[in-house]
């Protein structure tokens, strides 16, 4: 039987998803989840997929409307998912993500001791990196963001998300990149257009990330830069089956300065770089301030990236080793310690599951700051074979935090310290500091 646009109608929404989506159980215990839904809110609901276990549902009209509800949000930014829960006023966005936390904490290792969740000095235009789709529909070069679970462009009419010179510049293309008839003619092999902007030293990166080699006009590129100042360089990256290439357009550098609290980082036009620049110094101050590191502290800093955390470490410990495995962070990453003039720190690329064996040092604190996927079981092992006094640890994903804390419990570590951090204001995705110690035998 098919469900699809089947309409409920007159459901009180029950309670919000980890996701942000309402939900709403029937007679049968059988879920749905309907976005743009807040808890006590009277809807009729349309489906729009459903199988055997679920149900995701659109709302098509409201009855009653909760009193956290934000009237304000932008509610074609929420259609792609990029804002799932802005229809949340932020003070209840943060007891939001603050609730999950402490619920999934104290159902899985009993620990309930969490600080007050770190609110975001900037909850919209935070941004500093933001990538827009592009498609040809009716003879015109749509710019967007894709539907939440379609490949349907939604038109954009701002990105409030992002920091003001991005905005302005995803909004100058916009309205002037149909002028451009060499463009048009190319653009099956335009998939997007990212933007990464340094608010520090005023400069913008356009890189346009295309299938083919496209023929970028001159015309387009002068008067994209002439009209944002900001622009320093503009690079094609270029992806198919057979091989992954780059094509700066101007004779200048391909990389950013930017900053983050005291310390200055080269951030070239691929490298990972927390997209939140003030918040992300708020987060490591919490790492810093609770790891009670000692002038003579040997650290271990996983996942290192382009060294933004192993510099600050360094200014608080003996020496730190910075693990990563991607060649171009590490190259930044040596270039950042010198930028900052931090000479004890040694940067080593390779996979962290290998590379942590060799460190023959005693080490006393290892930092980590893993994907989404949390710590993989072999370097779980390393941990606990290198048995560490401290373990800091910076997290993207709160369920994977705590299954890997309930394993180093397991193993004699006790968590001291938890405090959520929101560095995605907008969203449901929670960022989180805890620090463990072990426990003397």
């Amino acid at each position: 039987m098919n469900f699809q646009n089947e309409i409920l109608l007159n459901i009180k929404i029950e309670n919000l998803s980890y996701e942000g989506l309402g939900t709403y159980r029937n007679e049968d215990n059988f879920p749905y989840f309907i976005e743009n839904a807040l808890p006590g809110e009277i809807v009729d609901i349309q489906i729009k997929k459903k199988n055997s276990r679920f149900a995701f549902c659109k709302v098509i009209k409201y009855h009653k409307f909760s009193p956290q509800r934000n009237f304000n949000a932008n509610d074609k930014l929420m259609q792609s998912g990029s804002a799932s829960i802005a229809m949340l006023n932020y003070d209840d966005q943060l007891k939001f993500k603050q609730d999950y936390v402490k619920f999934l904490f104290k159902r899985n290792i009993h620990f309930d001791d969490i600080k007050n969740i770190l609110e975001n000095p900037s909850p919209w235009e935070y941004r500093n990196k933001l990538t827009v789709f592009v498609n040809f529909i009716d003879n015109k070069i749509v710019l967007g963001l894709y539907e939440k679970n379609t490949h349907n462009i939604i038109e954009q009419d701002n990105y409030d998300l992002a920091l003001k010179p991005i905005q302005l510049i995803f909004e100058w293309i916009s309205k002037n990149i149909n002028n451009y008839p060499l463009i048009k003619k190319q653009v099956k092999f335009i998939e997007s257009i990212t933007v990464r902007h340094s608010n520090f030293s005023n400069q913008s990166l356009v890189i346009i990330n295309s299938s083919n080699l496209v023929d970028i006009p001159h015309e387009f590129i002068n008067d994209l830069i002439n009209s944002n100042t900001s622009v320093v360089n503009i690079i094609q990256n270029m992806k198919n089956n057979t091989k992954i290439s780059s094509e700066k357009y101007l004779n200048n550098s391909t990389f950013i300065i930017d900053q983050i609290g005291e310390f200055q980082y080269k951030i070239n036009w691929n490298s990972f770089f927390q997209v939140n620049n003030y918040q992300v110094n708020n987060l490591y101050n919490l790492l810093l301030n609770n790891l009670n590191l000692k002038p003579n502290s040997i650290v271990i800093d996983a996942y290192s990236g382009i060294g933004s955390i192993s510099l600050k470490l360094a200014k608080a410990s003996k020496f730190v080793y910075g693990l990563e495995i991607i060649k171009e962070a590490v190259d930044n990453a040596v270039e950042n310690a010198k930028l900052n003039i931090i000479d004890n720190v040694k940067f080593i690329c390779g996979d962290v599951n290998k590379t942590i064996k060799n460190i023959n040092k005693n080490v006393d604190v290892i930092v980590v700051d893993p994907p989404r996927s949390g710590i993989s079981d072999v370097f779980m092992k390393s941990i606990i074979e290198i048995a560490p006094k401290t373990i800091g640890y910076i997290s993207c994903d709160v369920k994977t935090m705590c299954r890997d804390i309930a394993i180093l419990m397991q193993e004699g570590y006790q968590l001291n310290f938890l405090q959520p951090c929101d560095m995605f204001s907008q969203t449901h995705h929670i960022e989180c500091v805890g620090i463990l110690n072990k426990v003397a035998s």
